[in-house]
């Protein structure tokens, strides 16, 4: 597949459940709504591929606490909790929510920087077509929604 840049269609097709956040809120406001995605099992394990083979070349700041294998939230959490605790009173603190971030994000960027960590052209060909041939579902009340690519999504 890395070869041949290609990836079978059936990858990457996904079913959007959207879940209700708060079972009290209003049911007709979007932003009450999570969508949780359910991938196919073969893909799920393909994904695995290019974090094993990439993990050398895919390193980041230690600081940084997500999409890192044996770290997550609960270490970014501790952090912050004794970094406050060390310097009580002297603390100022911003958070940002970043739950739109990959509708701005610069895909063409993203593939240009793996190009620059000397991931093979080969592999970065591959995720580039794997992501434009990504497609999905809203499943609600038992209805399938018509096929929507996600890269019109990103436009």
């Amino acid at each position: 597949m890395i070869r041949h840049s290609y990836v079978p269609d059936d990858f990457g097709h996904g079913v959007i459940i959207p879940l209700l956040k708060d079972k009290h809120g209003d049911s007709s406001k979007l932003e009450m709504y999570r969508g949780i995605t359910v991938s196919p099992a073969i893909a799920k394990l393909f994904e695995l591929v290019p974090v094993d083979l990439c993990e050398d070349q895919l390193t980041t700041h230690d600081l940084q606490y997500g999409f890192k294998k044996h770290d997550g939230c609960m270490h970014a959490l501790f952090t912050f909790k004794k970094t406050t605790k060390y310097f009580i009173g002297k603390v100022y603190c911003a958070f940002s929510d970043a739950s739109k971030t990959f509708d701005k994000l610069l895909h063409n960027g993203l593939f240009l920087e793996l190009l620059e960590r000397n991931i093979s052209v080969d592999f970065v060909r591959l995720l580039r077509n794997w992501c434009n041939t990504l497609c999905y579902y809203v499943a609600l009340d038992g209805v399938l929604s018509p096929c929507c690519l996600l890269c019109m999504l990103m436009k």
